[in-house]
This record gives structure tokens, C-alpha cells and sequence, in this order.
């Protein structure tokens, strides 16, 4: 498949139009929602039409990524991103995991390839990024993700 990434662990494929029923079914969690700066709780397949609408139509300064693991590619597990702000000349990195695979180091596993992805292929100088006091698990993804 073209533009998959793959990891020790994980597949890393872009994001498509017909993976809305499974974003919708999978971020509908206020676990998952709380901590995330953009998404609505309850999450809707409207919201997931509304996402991909805006997210396909990005330039190439921004990639987006289905995240599933090798053993399972077509279970969609989460989403990892950096998606570039024209008027703030900056792309920011944002990424969501289903609960099920919180703790495992995935998501870190999944943040490295991104950020190699981003200053390798986008030709991206920074990525910047933001996590919520109450969620110190994702401030360690950035940091171990550099």
C-alpha cells in the first residue's frame, strides 16, 4: 500500500474517505475526547465526514495516518498527524489511541515515525505540539518522540 508507514508494531497507512464509520465508532470516548482539543463528545459520523472533508483536502505540508497493527490492518486503532497552519507558518503533531492499547509505548512507536516523516518527506523545519496537564502519558510521547 502506498504511503504506509511501518513500525516494529504498527502500520501507519493514510487516511482515507471510508474511515469514518470506523473513526466515529472508535473516538466516541470521552476518555479518549477529554484530551483531545478538537473533538466533540458525543463524536458522530457527521463529525468523521466533517473531519475527512477538511483533512483530505490539506496540502502535502500535512500528513495523516490511520494507525493499526501489523497483525490486524484493518482494525483502525487511532490517528496520528501533523497538519500545517498557513497562517501561523507552523505544523502541529496530534494523535489519538483507543483505550484498549494505552500503556503499550504504540503511540510512541507511532510519534517517531511521524516526526521522521515530517522533516524527511514534508521537508518540515519544526513540529509543535500541546498536551493537557491531566494527561502527563502524552507529555512522554513528546518527549521520547523529541
Amino acid at each position: 500500500m502506498d504511503g504506509v508507514i511501518e513500525t516494529q508494531r504498527l502500520l501507519l497507512r493514510p487516511l482515507q474517505r471510508h474511515d469514518g464509520p470506523a473513526i466515529a465508532a472508535k473516538i466516541d470516548n470521552y476518555e479518549i475526547s477529554k484530551n483531545l482539543a478538537r473533538v466533540p463528545y458525543p463524536y458522530h459520523l457527521s463529525d468523521a465526514e466533517e473531519f475527512l472533508d477538511w483533512a483530505l483536502a490539506l496540502d502535502n505540508r500535512s500528513a495523516f495516518r490511520v494507525i493499526t497493527l501489523k497483525h490486524r490492518p484493518d482494525d483502525l486503532i487511532g490517528l496520528i498527524s501533523y497538519d500545517w497552519m498557513e497562517e501561523q507558518q507552523k505544523a502541529e503533531l496530534g494523535y489519538w489511541l483507543v483505550q484498549a492499547h494505552w500503556r503499550k509505548g504504540l503511540m510512541t512507536e507511532a510519534a517517531i515515525a511521524m516526526v521522521e516523516l515530517a522533516f524527511t518527506a514534508s521537508g518540515l523545519e519544526s513540529l509543535s505540539s500541546c498536551f493537557f496537564n491531566e494527561n502527563p502519558a502524552s507529555g512522554k510521547v513528546l518527549t521520547r518522540a523529541g
